[in-house]
């Protein structure tokens, strides 16, 4: 009788090892499959889904008609009005837009289009050519269209896997994904705080895509899209980015509204082969129609010739002095640019320029 129950109670004990055994198999079973969905290449894609359409209407196209660049062997320059394509990063309500320098810095009409194919007009207010960075801003912005956000500074690793939106060849809203491929360093700018810095990536990049937003998988900006190095001019696994850390340092420098003209600074050597006497300065390449530059009457180049591997047009403008700081270097050009964000409404600054070897002054009266 003994023998019976314990045969017995072994048996429930058996029972409900068993059971428990395979409820612990069960449960890891069951984590195991959670984990794998979670880190799997279809739950991936669906979390950035769901970032696209979160981000996607606050990309916009821009549409650019600008003043076209000298060509090869082109001594007589005449500038034509020649059209491009970009793509921008709408940042706040009011319709402030980023993009790259290139897009917009010869631009003498801009058009915005959004995702949903409302258009509007747009106009360059600051470019900093040194880091390839330009704002512009929209005339009208849809209701529906909620601004981006940008990333804290430096907030982003090689390795994070990032998202790139764009125009590529002026296919609308286009998507790629990649890696953040590598951090790359400039020597910082004499006279400014701006140490320039890009964002490697193998997300794919091409022609249309300069301007737009390269976002992490939180959907924030981390920059946006600058160039490709490639042979061909397609994308070949290496796109730059202009970086979020460069972006906050710009924006929070009040940057001063877009002058309107196309640069040369001129070192000595440059100076003496172009008989400039002054031995310094800067030689206007192109004046942008309908921008303060314009309105004071400043002129552009018109004789393309090459000097170092780079087309130069000659016959413009040089010049020496704004508001008593001589352009000798890029550290007096900041300086200049820094002060210019200061003026406040009926100050009166001095310009002192050579216009075909002759020195003249003209004044500005802030509006």
């Amino acid at each position: 009788m003994f023998l019976k129950y314990l045969i017995n109670d072994n048996y429930f004990v058996t029972l409900f090892a068993l059971l428990l055994i395979g409820q612990i198999l069960m449960t890891r079973f069951i984590l195991f499959i959670i984990l794998n969905l979670f880190f799997s290449p279809v739950f991936a894609e669906n979390n950035i889904q769901k970032l696209y359409k979160r981000v996607n209407n606050s990309v916009v196209e821009l549409h650019v008609k600008s003043l076209s660049e000298p060509r090869h062997g082109q001594m007589d320059y005449k500038p034509k009005i020649v059209k491009s394509l970009g793509s921008g990063a709408l940042i706040n309500k009011v319709g402030r837009i980023l993009t790259a320098a290139h897009v917009v810095d010869r631009a003498t009409e801009i058009e915005v289009v959004f995702a949903d194919g409302s258009k509007t007009s747009g106009h360059v207010v600051w470019i900093e050519s040194l880091v390839d960075l330009a704002m512009i801003q929209a005339l009208d912005v849809p209701d529906s269209i909620k601004p981006l956000k940008l990333a804290a500074a430096n907030d982003y690793s090689i390795g994070e896997q990032v998202v790139v939106i764009g125009a590529p060849y002026g296919v609308s809203h286009s998507l790629s994904v990649g890696y953040l491929s590598g951090i790359r360093d400039s020597e910082a700018i004499p006279g400014s705080s701006l140490v320039p810095r890009l964002l490697q990536t193998d997300a794919a990049i091409n022609m249309g895509n300069s301007g737009g937003p390269m976002f992490n998988l939180k959907g924030e900006v981390i920059g946006i899209v600058s160039h490709i190095l490639s042979k061909t001019g397609g994308n070949n696994g290496l796109g730059f980015v202009i970086s979020v850390d460069n972006i906050h340092t710009v924006i929070d420098s009040n940057p001063s509204d877009f002058f309107g003209l196309i640069p040369l600074l001129l070192n000595k050597e440059q100076s003496k082969i172009i008989n400039n006497s002054a031995g310094y300065g800067m030689l206007i390449q192109n004046v942008i129609p309908n921008t303060l530059a314009d309105r004071l009457g400043f002129k552009g180049g018109n004789m393309s010739v090459m000097m170092a591997n780079n087309h130069i047009l000659l016959g413009g403008d040089i010049l020496l002095e704004i508001d008593g700081i001589a352009i000798k270097d890029v550290g007096s050009a900041i300086k200049i640019k820094q002060r210019m964000a200061r003026y406040k409404k009926g100050e009166k600054i001095p310009f002192k320029y050579l216009r075909n070897g002759v020195k003249k002054e003209i004044t500005w009266v802030v509006d």
